[in-house]
């Protein structure tokens, strides 16, 4: 009896052993101690703005992973470095004051961040639907997904390819949510394996027992991108995975600081003649991957300056009354900023009234209530007094940001080059002498053109045309050799001249439309982005905005976030 007891006591020790070998390495010092938040406290809305304690001690609590490459991790030099670092490094920089780094553990970070022991996380932290009712989040800095690595033989080239073939996950990992997720939206059956560790699927998966791994996309392509290994990884996005930088929920203050700073960071050049911030980020760890345009958007008048954290306020302030419960109750969503156009107005106007009230309906529609349209001049006034649960085709400003919230984007315009359908001109280096055609109603164009051809030293010659007739210069009265604008207005001339006219590839600016919403009233702010979203899922906001695109050119790629589609009782998906 002692014999079996000590053989299987020895068995268990060594099964106990090599299951601790393969889990990931320890940090380099132990977990910062972080006592349990206490639920009130948790649960306390609170009303000063963490931007008052950052100003009031100069420094700013960033929660980063200290084991977690190329993200955060502990050098033997006692320094924290990787994208995450860096990032927080940079940003508190510009704020001039101290970043100071705090350990913080999957387990304890959000935890944190609510109970106020810091002011940030940017813990590789990924953004769900359900997190958003813990915390605040930033706008994304960067997309990462859920995908799945096969080895270099196999045929396979989507995940459908893998049907009714087994694919394998880690265990309470994110990968199992992303894989339930995925078979749940598409219908599609997968026969999955679950194991304890990285390792063992990518064991199972180069000994041929199973035929894929899933798991998040920057783990897998350094596994493939071993030389031991002839692993490839597959397209498909089983599950986005967007990175964004947490703070105390409702905090719209350091919410806008941070978003502005991101934003900021993505237009200015981190040294002279080279790329902006984030892309030389991008360069050093993740060498190739481009930065996701559509999901971090430059809001307009985002300035030549870094933002400062005494230009916001200290204070917190929340609607006098909440939209979505009344909305809820009276089943009645009140809309501002949509008027049919007058009888004399222009192409462009006409289409946005159309895409607006389109989307408005669809809003309405899956929502299961009635729209009340709202008449004024001053839509954020309107938001303001509580006159109006949200505000359509806003151009999402920095100038009003201190006055209202703005959804993500469901769509964008911008200025672009019209030329003739056999042109040689692809950009402003074959403008030089020519003439550029500005149309008159256009504010701001020939500047923002001068600015691009100074841009390069190109000397170019403006030639004032009306909207109406911009084509005819080109075309017939040979003014212009290009016409220069936003695109919203060339739109008539393209359809009615398809075999003569056509854009050049490059968008020189853009200009992003959402909807506003009374400023930190949270909820309905975060139905109408899980709303847009799932019309981004189904496709069916590209159809609603394909008038406001130009022909042949890319729809955009909005934000998307995992989690359910329902909210507050609201079924959002079809």
């Amino acid at each position: 009896m002692k014999k079996r007891l000590s053989l299987i006591v020895t068995c268990l020790l060594v099964g106990w052993g090599t299951l601790w070998a393969q889990q990931p390495a320890p940090t380099l010092v132990p977990p910062t101690l972080v006592p349990t938040p206490v639920r009130s406290v948790l649960d306390t809305v609170p009303t000063e703005s963490a931007i008052a304690r950052i100003l009031r001690s100069g420094q700013v609590r960033v929660g980063v992973l200290f084991n977690e490459p190329p993200f955060g991790e502990l050098t033997v030099r006692d320094e924290v470095r990787g994208f995450d670092a860096d990032l927080a490094r940079k940003m508190a920089e510009l704020w001039g004051v101290e970043v100071v780094f705090v350990q913080v553990t999957r387990q304890n970070g959000l935890d944190m961040v609510r109970s106020g022991a810091i002011d940030l996380l940017i813990g590789a932290q990924v953004r769900r639907r359900e997190l958003d009712a813990l915390v605040e989040f930033s706008l994304p800095y960067r997309i990462s997904r859920q995908a799945v690595m096969v080895r270099n033989d196999d045929p396979a080239e989507t995940l459908f390819n893998l049907t009714n073939r087994k694919l394998s996950y880690v265990l309470g990992t994110p990968s199992e949510g992303a894989l339930r997720q995925w078979q749940a939206r598409t219908g599609i059956t997968l026969n999955t394996q679950s194991f304890l560790t990285l390792d063992l699927a990518l064991s199972a998966l180069f000994a041929g027992e199973v035929d894929g791994v899933v798991g998040r996309a920057e783990d897998l392509l350094r596994v493939a991108a071993d030389q031991v290994f002839s692993a490839r990884v597959l397209e498909d996005v089983i599950e986005p995975e967007p990175f964004a930088i947490a703070m105390q929920r409702q905090d719209v203050n350091l919410r806008n600081l941070v978003d502005r700073t991101l934003q900021y960071l993505n237009t200015s050049a981190s040294a002279p003649g080279s790329g902006t911030f984030l892309e030389s980020l991008y360069a050093t760890y993740f060498s190739g991957q481009a930065i996701a345009v559509d999901t971090l958007p430059i809001y307009d008048n985002i300035g030549d300056s870094a933002p400062r954290p005494e230009q916001f306020g200290q204070d917190i302030r929340f609607p006098a009354q909440y939209a979505l419960p009344r909305m809820l109750e009276e089943r009645v969503v009140r809309v501002a900023g949509l008027f049919p156009p007058s009888e004399g107005a222009s192409d462009a106007d006409r289409r946005l009234y159309e895409v607006n009230r389109q989307l408005v309906e669809a809003l309405a529609e899956r929502w299961g209530m009635r729209v009340e349209l709202v008449e004024g001049g001053d839509v954020f006034e309107l938001l303001e007094l509580g006159l109006a649960d949200m505000a359509v085709g806003v151009t999402l400003d920095w100038n009003y940001a201190s006055r209202v919230d703005f959804s993500q984007p469901y769509a964008f315009f911008g200025d672009r080059l019209m030329v003739k359908a056999r042109s040689t001109i692809s950009g402003f280096n074959e403008l030089r002498g020519r003439w550029v055609g500005i149309m008159s109603g256009d504010t701001g164009a020939q500047e923002r053109a001068q600015a691009w051809a100074s841009s390069i030293n190109a000397t170019v010659r403006f030639y004032t045309t009306t909207e109406q007739s911009a084509a005819d210069a080109m075309l017939r009265e040979n003014n212009a050799d290009v016409i220069y604008g936003t695109s919203l207005k060339l739109l008539q001339h393209l359809a009615a001249n398809p075999d003569d006219l056509r854009l050049t590839d490059r968008w020189y600016s853009r200009r992003y439309l959402g909807f506003a919403v009374p400023r930190n009233d949270i909820d309905k702010r975060l139905l109408i982005d899980y709303t847009l979203q799932e019309l981004v899922e189904e496709g069916a906001l590209n159809t609603l905005i394909a008038p406001l695109m130009p022909p042949g050119s890319e729809m955009p790629q909005f934000l998307m976030l995992p989690g359910r589609d329902e909210y507050f009782g609201l079924k959002l998906s079809r």
